[in-house]
């Protein structure tokens, strides 16, 4: 763990699956012992679990949050920028975060439009969910992840989230986990996603 780093919880397409996302909740409060979340993202397709999964494990971070093409009842934009300030004040330095659900931008037929996008809201990373696949690349100077779904996968992984590490200065960072264990997940263990 980096001093001068943030640390991001990403989670994308819970689909009423509160009881895996609440699974990821404590998982992340657990891990919290041992290094700090500074924001917890949420990219679309299930905004109304947030609330019930967050007040039954007390989770503490409040939510970036974008609307995914199946919340209907949510007021939220479907996509917008996210600053994520620096930790070192000497340096004021912040990473400017693209965060969208990713079906205006088409992304289970490619990543181009929405790493656009992103470029073009200034932002070095676009973050997005939709397909129910975990993602992570680079593309034309543009950081891409997809943290899959934390309850319908469609992908042999399974249910998927992601921790995304922006340091003051340098790369960022991504490291996927899956749930495991009994119908609810039960357990959170790291993965690798290959592109």
């Amino acid at each position: 763990m980096k001093l001068d780093s943030s640390f991001l919880l990403l989670i994308s397409d819970s689909h009423g699956g509160t009881a895996s996302l609440a699974t990821v909740l404590e998982w992340t409060q657990s891990a919290m012992c041992t290094h700090t979340f500074d924001a917890a993202v949420f990219l679309g397709d299930g905004f109304a679990d947030l609330a019930p999964a967050s007040a039954c494990t007390g989770f503490p971070l409040s939510w970036h949050s974008v609307r995914g093409n199946g919340d209907y009842q949510s007021n939220i934009d479907d996509s917008k920028v996210l600053e994520i300030p620096g930790k070192n004040p000497a340096q004021r330095s912040s990473r400017r975060l693209f965060l969208s659900h990713g079906s205006r931008y088409r992304v289970e037929d490619g990543i181009t439009s929405i790493a656009a996008a992103a470029r073009s809201a200034g932002a070095e990373a676009a973050l997005f969910g939709h397909t129910h696949v975990p993602y992570c690349a680079v593309v034309d100077g543009i950081f891409l992840i997809n943290p899959g779904s934390v309850s319908r996968p469609r992908s042999k992984i399974g249910c998927t989230f992601a921790v995304l590490e922006c340091p003051d200065s340098g790369p960022l960072a991504a490291r996927f986990f899956n749930l495991t264990g009994l119908n609810p997940p039960n357990q959170c263990r790291e993965i690798t996603v290959k592109v």
